[in-house]
Formats: structure tokens, C-alpha cells, sequence
């Protein structure tokens, strides 16, 4: 779906998804780049909280990134204006939405009008001053990240924590139906199992597998259905592991996806354990595994 930015004496910009068919469908590539170059230096010549005192173009833009974005609908709702202008401005350097001039419209072949105080300032060399590319912006957002992620060890421990919590306290209901699950999931060697004559004190400490008692199943204590666990996280580096990737091959699989989705380096999502992600309670149209080298 696309939308009309703003609109000046010389251009109307439109604002594109960046794999909208519709966009200058019988252009050649080399024109495509040139007005989306052009679009991407408008917009860079402008300042965040001019265009957010332009309640309608602000409007336009909450309309835009709702009906293409799902996943910033919040911030298209109830974001502040000023929020709202940066993040199409962060889209547009990232490439996820383009900014395409089309000639602006005339009325009974007059000419345009003057353009209005705000549009372009006057300015008519649009060479904008350098700013800090996308991979630029990622790698200080990233070295600002790993400077104050939380190190693997606690992330580690505390999922530990939490998974024999759960086990422990499932088991109290069904221990011989939940017991060979667990088992062949490896969790009974990892947090062992829990001490009966505790189940009635609160905190109550797991009993380590060299001291258990043993126990015997078959595989019909399985019953005739397996259940799955959804597994998710937060962190990159969990979700690197999880999805079966290294670090840095992740790092740059992420610094592709969330630029193409319309997302800061900044943004935390939850990554799932089938390459899909959310972010602000919404599932994106797409999935990790499809930025795998």
C-alpha cells in the first residue's frame, strides 16, 4: 500500500514498501535506483521534529507503517509524532521503505503551487550531507549491545532455574506419565528429580540422579500422543544456538533482517525456535532461516 508523503512544487514523494510490485513496474533497474536515491536524499535533508509539527503528514505516516507493518502498530497508534517521523526516517536509511518522487499533480493546467514554507526549504542542490551508513549504525548499536548484554553464563543459569522449577512441579501431578518425557529429553540427568517427602515445603531441592530412586517405564506409558514445547528467547545468542548457527553468522543474519522489516538495531524481538519473530506482541512476514548464507 502506498502512501503520499508530502508534496512540493516540483514532486509528490510516495512512500513504497521496498517489495511492493507496484513501484514503477515498467522502469528499468538503473531508473528505479535513481528515484529512490533521490527519495532517500529528500528525506535526509529533512529534520525529524519539522515533519512531526505536520500533524497530517504525521497521520499519513502512522497509516503507512500500520497498513504495511504490522508489527509497529503500536508505535502507528500510540506513538508520540516525533517517534513516529525518526522510524520512517530509520526505514528509509535501512532500505525497508522508499521514498519515490513522482511528478506532482497540477490542476487544469495551471502550475503547481509555491511550495509551502516546510516542503523543501528551497534548497535546490539536494546532495545531502554523509550520514552514517546502516552497517555503521549496526556495528556501534552491536558494540554497545555486547558492552552490556547480559553474560551467556547467567542467561544459562537462570534458564536452568526456570526449567527445573517446571519440571519438578509437573512431575508432583503426573510423575509416571511425565517421567520418561523428561527423561528422553535429558532433563533428569541435568536437574535430577524431586525428593517426594519435600513436595509440601516451599524451595524445596531437587534430589541428584546419583541418589534416586530407580524407576522403570514402557512405552506405553508414553500414551498415544507426543507434545511439543515451543521454545524462545530474547537473546541473540541463545537464539543463535537455538536456530543451529554460530555467532557471528547469526550477528550478520540479524543485521540483515531487521533493517529488511522495517526494525532499529535497537528493537528487541523473541526469536522462536522455527526461525520465526515477533515484536511488539506481532509475528513478522518473515523468518530468520531465509538470511542463512
Amino acid at each position: 500500500m502506498a502512501i503520499e508523503l508530502k508534496t512540493d512544487a516540483w514532486h509528490r514523494y510516495m512512500l513504497y514498501r521496498s517489495n511492493d510490485a507496484r513501484l514503477m513496474p515498467f522502469a528499468s533497474c538503473e531508473e528505479k535506483q535513481a528515484a529512490t536515491d533521490a527519495g532517500k536524499r529528500f528525506t535526509s535533508e529533512a529534520f525529524a521534529d519539522v515533519w512531526a509539527r505536520d500533524l497530517e503528514l504525521v497521520k499519513r505516516v502512522r497509516l503507512f507503517l500500520r497498513a504495511n507493518f504490522h508489527w509497529h502498530e503500536r508505535l502507528a497508534n500510540s506513538g508520540t509524532d516525533l517517534d513516529v517521523v525518526e522510524t520512517l526516517m530509520d526505514m528509509v536509511r535501512g532500505g525497508s521503505v522508499l521514498v519515490v518522487p513522482e511528478d506532482a499533480p497540477v490542476s487544469a493546467g495551471l502550475p503547481a503551487a509555491s511550495p509551502a514554507a516546510s516542503s523543501f526549504w528551497g534548497v535546490e542542490n539536494y546532495d545531502p550531507p554523509r550520514y552514517a551508513s546502516v552497517q555503521e549504525q549496526y556495528q556501534a548499536q552491536l558494540a554497545d549491545w555486547e558492552a552490556n548484554a547480559t553474560p551467556w553464563e547467567e542467561i544459562e543459569a537462570m534458564n536452568d532455574s526456570i526449567n527445573a522449577k517446571f519440571m519438578h512441579a509437573v512431575m508432583r501431578v503426573e510423575p509416571t506419565r511425565l517421567l520418561p518425557l523428561f527423561e528422553r529429553a535429558g532433563w533428569i540427568s541435568k536437574y535430577g528429580l524431586p525428593d517426594p517427602s519435600k513436595w509440601a515445603e516451599e524451595g524445596a531441592v531437587s534430589t541428584p540422579l546419583g541418589d534416586a530412586l530407580p524407576f522403570e517405564y514402557g512405552e506405553e506409558a508414553l500414551g498415544g500422543e507426543v507434545e511439543e514445547l515451543a521454545a524462545s528467547t530474547r537473546s541473540p545468542r541463545f537464539a543463535a544456538k537455538m536456530l543451529g548457527y554460530d555467532q557471528h553468522t547469526f550477528s550478520a543474519m540479524l543485521h540483515e533482517f531487521k533493517p529488511e522489516n522495517g526494525l532499529r538495531p535497537s528493537d528487541n524481538v523473541i526469536f522462536f525456535d522455527d526461525g520465526s519473530v515477533e515484536f511488539n506482541g506481532k509475528l513478522i512476514d518473515d523468518n530468520m532461516h531465509n538470511y542463512a548464507p
